[in-house]
């Protein structure tokens, strides 16, 4: 017989029918002590069906000759009440019955009587193994579908070599503003901005070779045209004829966003909406260097408020602020944006300001420009001082910064709303 004694199949339930008395006994007796599964015998194919009404059974051991409804009417009946149920065909007639005839009416297996007890006992534990494994199958499955739907990060499952999307969740169809059926018609490549498409392709190649990655600031698009910002995560998935690569996308929109926003508020000065003295240093040590390399024009201007502290004695301290703040917008408003010139607070009522690439004589103008914003607002009695210093090849950080301090010095001692060159 069979060796099952370290296997045990309670779990199981086994409904044996044949009219010859002897035969339910001794597959009865053998199933319960040799599997350990729970056994129920019908003498006929009616009362096998009512049995099957009221009760469920995984595996139908029938014999195909018996009184009433009995042959391939009894297996189709029997198929119909419990479709998953598996059934082993018994007959002393074999030419009656067929094996391809009883297979297609929806049989298992089928054994020949007489029969040696082995042969069902071996039958009976394939099926019993077939039914575990596919239990167990099924409850992975549903557990990955569970794990997929429900997970609040974007998923997709793709074609490694085509990367058609085979699958999503509902998290990567609202990350991307679209409805499931109309991802599973696109390959990532319609979802990938085309700057990202060859990084996310190479970083795919790389991932391939270990199995896994992870890969960061990856921006996918969204269907109203804009991209998103995201952590992505892959596992790839080799199969005998296939290669899939299962991908979680995590948002990151609202982090990048919050890193963005405070290391500009760590940049800037709260009252007058330049950048603050940290950044000057930095952006100057920049300035300087890359003026050097590219033999670009580089002017830094220093810019004093005349009068300030008779101001703040005179009209308080709120009225001072709000003139910091006319001073920060009368250079916003006077300087070029897109990168080309900055503005900043270096401290107090001392600003700087950066011009990058300007022609000859532009210094000047943005000078004047600047004081004749001001004087439009309410200056509470306060005037510009500005001394312009222009970068030469070999020049130093410091050198710069004293060239311009000279000239703003001079302008002061011309009479305050001066502007000098240097």
């Amino acid at each position: 017989m069979v060796n099952t004694s370290s296997t045990h199949y309670g779990e199981f339930r086994v409904l044996v029918t044949d009219d010859q008395e002897s035969i339910p006994q001794l597959i009865e007796r053998l199933v319960h002590t040799r599997l350990g599964c729970e056994v129920r015998c019908a003498r006929s194919g009616n009362e096998a069906l009512e049995l099957l009404e009221r009760e469920c059974f995984d595996v139908f051991v029938t014999d195909m000759k018996m009184p009433g409804i009995h042959g391939f009417d009894l297996i189709r009946e029997a198929k119909a009440q419990w479709p998953g149920m598996d059934i082993i065909v018994m007959t002393g007639y074999p030419a009656d019955f067929p094996y391809v005839d009883v297979v297609n009416s929806g049989a298992n297996d089928f054994i020949n009587k007489p029969f040696p007890p082995s042969e069902i006992e071996a039958k009976l534990v394939r099926l019993l193994n077939e039914r575990r494994l596919r239990h167990a199958h099924v409850v992975a499955e549903n557990k990955y579908r569970s794990l997929f739907e429900l997970n609040l990060d974007g998923m997709l499952l793709s074609n490694y070599e085509t990367l058609a999307i085979l699958d999503s969740n509902n998290s990567f169809c609202e990350l991307v503003g679209m409805h499931q059926g109309d991802l599973l018609e696109k390959t990532l490549e319609e979802i990938l901005p085309d700057s990202e498409f060859e990084r996310f392709r190479v970083w795919l190649q790389l991932c391939g070779n270990i199995g896994h990655g992870t890969m960061g600031d990856l921006h996918i698009r969204h269907s109203s045209g804009r991209t998103i910002a995201v952590d992505a995560t892959v596992t790839i998935i080799r199969k005998e004829s296939d290669c899939l690569f299962f991908v979680a996308f995590k948002d990151m929109t609202t982090k990048r966003e919050l890193e963005r926003d405070l290391a500009e508020a760590a940049q800037s000065d709260e009252l007058t909406g330049l950048m603050n003295k940290r950044a000057f240093q930095n952006r100057l040590d920049w300035a300087v260097s890359t003026a050097s390399e590219k033999s670009s024009a580089l002017v830094l201007m220093m810019i004093d408020l005349d009068n300030f502290k008779r101001c703040n004695d005179t009209y308080g301290h709120q009225i001072g602020d709000r003139l910091l703040a006319s001073v920060g917008s009368a250079i916003t408003a006077s300087i070029r944006r897109s990168g080309y010139d900055e503005g900043f607070r270096y401290g107090g009522d001392e600003f700087c300001v950066l011009l990058h690439s300007v022609k000859p004589g532009g210094a000047m103008i943005v000078a004047k420009r600047m004081q004749e914003t001001f004087q439009q607002l309410e200056t509470y009695g306060t005037s510009m001082s500005i001394g312009i210093g222009a970068f030469e090849p070999g020049m130093t950080t410091e050198e710069l910064v004293k060239r311009a301090d000279e000239a703003l010095y001079r302008a002061k001692a011309a009479g305050k709303n001066t502007i000098e060159e240097s």
